[in-house]
């Protein structure tokens, strides 16, 4: 089978991805940011994975995506037929934006395209991790009108207003779009062998199997559903109104968007159907019932499914539904950390 680049392989997304290729029989490197990262994530793999998957599974070390470069020696060295490029932060402590959010998202991108048309000739497509958040203005933005063919051009006007003041939430939506942009926009300016897919979800949840010690080091969606459950959220935001999709199908739609000629040159939105915190609760009572959860009520308008594209070039078929996604997320952070009550 073909050889895959992962980039941000001990990441949430990056690691699903990881799995379902070599569950499909794909070779894989990853890059890591340590030879102990490495080893953490073969740990983390080794159950999901029969014998012979796990032979298929490498590593490359690049410690800084930001860094112009730090992407040649991987690209380089390895022959491969596709990259995935899932390293990208997503968190809300930060201290400043540039520095947290942008550049390592803007850099990291680019640092990729530059790296394979340097050093890829074999490199036939290269399939990038967006997301939702640089389709959508925001959380109350009319819902039924948003395709693929939408920016957030609203996030980056407001980073350029607010520059170091702005919003985490804000600053990740515009590193997201100015991120995805300037992928487009390489494609346009160079002449490249190789052309670009985008998978845009939004809100992502699901089981984690990736590298992870503590609650508290859970990536920012996952961690939303884990405080819902131990009570750390105390009450619903009620202007957090999104789409949702599972992480197990983020990592079906990157399959799939590496091998179909359809899918070049084009961005998929994967979105299962609405997020909001009242949902999440909703579930939470019916499945784990006998806990105190947080109170509160919706104002905002939820995202629609919007994956209609992803079904009819992608072949994704049915998607997992907010229940299951939230069961297993839950009961994946049980496993792993142990159960709790609730503090409410």
């Amino acid at each position: 089978m073909a050889k895959v680049l992962v980039t941000g392989v001990s990441g949430y997304i990056g690691c699903h991805v990881s799995q379902h290729l070599l569950s499909l029989g794909f070779k894989v490197t990853g890059t890591v940011r340590s030879a102990a990262k490495a080893e953490q994530v073969r740990a983390s793999l080794a159950a999901l994975l029969q014998p012979a998957q796990r032979e298929n599974l490498s590593f490359a070390i690049v410690d800084d995506i930001a860094v112009e470069g730090a992407f040649d020696s991987a690209v380089r060295d390895g022959g491969f037929e596709f990259v995935v490029h899932t390293a990208s932060p997503f968190t809300y402590a930060i201290q400043d934006p540039q520095r947290d959010l942008i550049d390592p998202a803007v850099n990291g991108t680019t640092g990729v395209l530059k790296s394979v048309l340097k050093y890829g000739g074999s490199v036939k497509r290269i399939v990038v991790t967006s997301s939702m958040a640089a389709i959508r203005n925001t959380p109350t933005a009319n819902p039924d009108g948003l395709s693929e063919l939408d920016w957030n051009n609203a996030a980056i006007k407001a980073f350029n207003e607010m520059g170091a003041e702005t919003p985490a939430g804000i600053a990740y939506s515009a590193s997201k779009t100015l991120a995805e942009k300037a992928a487009w926009a390489f494609l346009e300016q160079n002449k490249c062998a190789f052309d670009l897919v985008t998978i845009n979800p939004p809100f992502v949840f699901g089981p984690p199997i990736h590298p992870c010690s503590a609650p508290e080091n859970l990536n920012t969606s996952v961690k939303l559903i884990w405080d819902m459950y131990v009570g750390a959220i105390k009450e619903v935001n009620p202007a957090l109104a999104a789409g949702c999709v599972d992480v197990r199908d983020v990592a079906r739609a990157h399959a799939l968007a590496l091998s179909n000629p359809e899918a070049g040159g084009q961005r998929f939105i994967t979105s299962s159907g609405p997020y909001t915190q009242t949902l999440v609760r909703q579930v939470l009572q019916k499945r784990f019932p006998g806990r105190s959860y947080a109170t509160g009520e919706l104002a905002a308008v939820p995202v629609a499914e919007l994956n209609a594209k992803s079904k009819r070039v992608l072949g994704m078929g049915e998607y997992i539904g907010l229940e299951e996604s939230i069961v297993d997320t839950v009961n994946a952070c049980i496993d792993r950390f142990g159960d709790v009550k609730s503090v409410l």
